[in-house]
């Protein structure tokens, strides 16, 4: 999907963006894909952004927040569950990296400045 305003655009990936929190949610949730596609159809994430807005409301958050949010709702960071990847970085962006390209799986984002 392509969106624009008068000065930049972006290139979303729907699908890429669906299957990595899906992944996400198998290896930090320790749930089974199926259970995590499921999760994913009962949540508004799954719905087709309308708008660059719309897009741009989904990437301020990292992939790992939203599969968690799809896991344990509002406020799951109060329970102790982590919201980012920062205490494990790098094993993650391993494991990111790999599970990108075992799926063929597009970065969700590519944003490019509109020329006048």
């Amino acid at each position: 999907m392509k969106f624009e305003d008068d000065t930049e655009g972006v290139i979303f990936n729907h699908y890429s963006f669906c299957e990595i929190i899906k992944h996400i949610m198998v290896q930090y949730g320790n749930i089974t894909y199926q259970e995590a596609d499921k999760k994913l159809k009962n949540h508004f994430l799954i719905e087709i952004p309308k708008s660059k807005d719309d897009v741009e409301f989904l990437g301020h958050e990292l992939e790992f927040h939203w599969a968690m949010h799809v896991l344990y709702g509002d406020m799951y960071w109060t329970k102790g569950i982590p919201s980012d990847f920062n205490n494990f970085k790098e094993e993650y962006l391993i494991w990111e990296a790999k599970i990108r390209v075992k799926h063929n799986l597009k970065k969700p984002y590519l944003y490019y400045e509109i020329e006048e």
